[in-house]
């Protein structure tokens, strides 16, 4: 365990006392600090004096040990990581690479994995809490939509939003995006099992037509079972199912793509798909000039309410 520097000071004034006695020093040391065990052994204690002696100091020195990392860094770290366990979103797949990455010090990633590998998975893919930064960057993608829409008055009838959301084939809702008020608490409880079987679909709609829906499915002996939204196969999706689609509706020339920043929809080949079919200047989203603000599916349409409206009818049916 690591010993302070008072508790040093403490362990050699309890080891004078004891008229050098390490045994009992330790003992003392253990009642005063409510301690079952620990911090050295009798043998290790007694060369900390003897070092004491010697040195006039108690091994610890000023600025040393493990210093605090930056909530900033700390959060790029996490991000990188979690992007990565999505289908090897930037192309790495160790902590040196997300050092090489992101510009930090290789040391300074191993110091934050310690903090990020219970820590932030969850709270980077399940927290819709807005941050500290947050309300800046949404305030930035506000007051430029509206200077574009001064611009193009009908730019915003041109955008493709789009979203998916997991459907529970148990009739059960998910309600991470769907909120229910009301006047009092209900104080009612819905019990639903951990692993619910599901199913991924995606859908995208503008102002004068609907792509969907799309479900991530794979073919296998027994039929088509759900699978996880990886890069790959959103940037399959984009190639099969909706590029085709607007080809048809003959407007992947004018149309403006829009999705949020999850880790699937920013993977190297998504990016090279979206710039190579709509170029930087028709992409809203994370990686690209337009970024769409993170965090945020009260502006969305899917979330806000496309997603809910279709799980009621989809209860409803059932």
């Amino acid at each position: 365990m690591a010993v302070t520097l008072p508790e040093r000071a403490l362990l050699v004034k309890l080891f004078y006392e004891s008229k050098g006695n390490a045994v009992a020093a330790l003992r003392e040391f253990r009642r005063l600090k409510n301690l079952r065990k620990g911090p050295f052994l009798p043998q290790a204690l007694k060369r900390m004096i003897a070092r004491f002696k010697e040195t006039g100091h108690l091994g610890v020195q000023l600025g040393r040990g493990r210093k605090s990392t930056r909530s900033d860094v700390v959060e790029d770290v996490a991000t990188a990581i979690v992007d990565q366990s999505m289908d090897n979103v930037i192309g790495c797949s160790s902590a040196r690479a997300v050092s090489r990455h992101l510009g930090v010090l290789y040391s300074t990633v191993q110091n934050v994995l310690r903090k990020v590998v219970h820590f932030f998975p969850y709270k980077i893919r399940h927290n819709q809490q807005l941050m500290a930064n947050d309300r800046e960057k949404r305030l930035t993608f506000a007051l430029t939509f509206l200077a574009r829409v001064e611009v193009d008055a009908s730019w915003p009838w041109e955008i493709l939003w789009s979203d998916e959301a997991p459907f529970h084939l148990s009739v059960t809702v998910n309600t991470h995006n769907c909120h229910i008020w009301y006047t009092e608490n209900p104080r009612t409880f819905q019990e639903i099992p951990l692993h619910s079987p599901k199913v991924t679909v995606w859908c995208g709609f503008t102002a004068t037509f609907i792509l969907g829906s799309f479900f991530f499915e794979e073919t296998t002996r027994n039929g088509p079972v759900t699978c996880t939204v990886t890069a790959r196969r959103y940037k399959n999706m984009l190639g099969n199912f909706v590029a085709p689609q607007m080809l048809q509706h003959q407007c992947l020339d004018s149309i403006t793509f829009m999705q949020d920043g999850a880790p699937p929809h920013i993977g190297l080949c998504v990016q090279q798909f979206l710039r190579k079919h709509f170029t930087n200047d028709r992409v809203v989203s994370r990686a690209f000039p337009t970024a769409w603000p993170p965090r945020s599916p009260d502006l969305n349409s899917c979330d806000f309410w496309l997603w809910a409206y279709l799980k009621i009818l989809f209860i409803e049916d059932v």
